[in-house]
């Protein structure tokens, strides 16, 4: 059984709006009405996207207690979070907010990230995961972006967290390192 979400516009006499179905219209009206819906879309799909506040202190909560408490802002104009493997270290993290729209998704929300490092071979598994992304300013190869806000996994935004930080100590001094798992 097919499963899936189908979207019909209508026009002002109720019959169907053909132009909407064919993506590769011209027509700016079925165009724009096209991304109106997908915002709205990813909107109810993801309705915990709202509090970024509140999932920015949570997760840097998560890292300083589980991780290193090493973090500060690497840019002066921004509210940008670098998590470092030592003090004045190396990232392996960086917690800031940026349009959605800036990871390929068409919507006019923020979005959390997280970039993380990852091993180049997990890349197409991670990035396969509801928000999870190629990297945001980052080389892509070796990075990703997880919208905090909208990845629902926090087990596998852990892992990625202490897989980003492996990747990038050269020993494991990691709060958890002496705990069985995350």
């Amino acid at each position: 059984k097919k499963q899936g979400l189908e979207i019909v516009a209508l026009d002002e006499v109720n019959e169907r709006y053909t132009l909407f179905d064919i993506p590769t219209t011209s027509s700016s009206i079925a165009q724009a009405l096209r991304e109106e819906t997908e915002e709205l879309v990813f909107q109810w799909m993801h309705p915990e996207q709202s509090d970024i506040e509140e999932t920015r202190q949570k997760w840097t909560k998560w890292i300083i207690e589980n991780i290193v408490p090493y973090c500060g802002n690497p840019f002066e104009k921004t509210e940008a979070l670098g998590f470092m493997v030592e003090e004045k270290g190396k990232w392996y993290g960086l917690m800031m907010q940026v349009p959605l729209q800036k990871l390929g998704v068409a919507s006019k929300a923020d979005a959390l990230i997280l970039n993380v490092k990852i091993h180049p071979e997990d890349k197409e598994q991670l990035i396969a995961h509801d928000g999870i992304y190629e990297a945001y300013h980052m080389n892509k190869k070796h990075w990703i972006s997880i919208a905090l806000n909208v990845c629902s996994d926090d087990a596998l935004v852990k892992e990625c967290i202490y897989t980003s930080y492996k990747c990038v100590a050269k020993k494991d001094n990691s709060l958890l390192s002496t705990r069985d798992s995350l």
